[in-house]
């Protein structure tokens, strides 16, 4: 019984490591624009819902500038620039706003994140995937 207790150790130890590995990958850069859509969570509430399109770019070694448009009527509206930090190691982003912060994983050609207020709420929900 022991035995397989550790079995089991070993195999989620490295089974971590792998999918650690895996999130590092080269297709994993955040660097491009994507396009995608903005749910908002909490409702009823002034959010809306948006298509949206990210322009991240490289702003230092660990920091980016993720330029934000909306599309509306057929015409993209500029949001504004937020400042953001990368982790290239685990492929996320975050981008502290002043009523809460942005989370964006990269995973190969989607961007998935997620904003949540100050006190927690989780607000919007994001997918985008990577243009070409």
């Amino acid at each position: 019984m022991r035995l397989g207790i550790i079995a089991l150790g070993l195999v989620l130890l490295f089974t971590r490591g792998a999918s650690a590995q895996l999130v590092a990958a080269p297709d994993a850069s955040p660097l491009g624009t994507w396009r995608g859509t903005s749910r908002c969570v909490v409702r009823p509430s002034a959010c809306k819902d948006e298509s949206v399109i990210y322009h991240i770019a490289l702003k230092g070694s660990d920091s980016l500038s993720v330029g934000a448009l909306k599309v509306v009527n057929g015409r993209e509206d500029d949001m504004g620039t937020l400042a953001c930090e990368l982790n290239a190691a685990r492929a996320f982003i975050t981008c502290a706003i002043p009523n809460g912060k942005w989370r964006f994983a990269v995973r190969h050609d989607s961007l998935v994140g997620q904003l949540r207020l100050r006190d927690g709420t989780w607000f919007r929900d994001v997918h985008a995937t990577r243009s070409r």
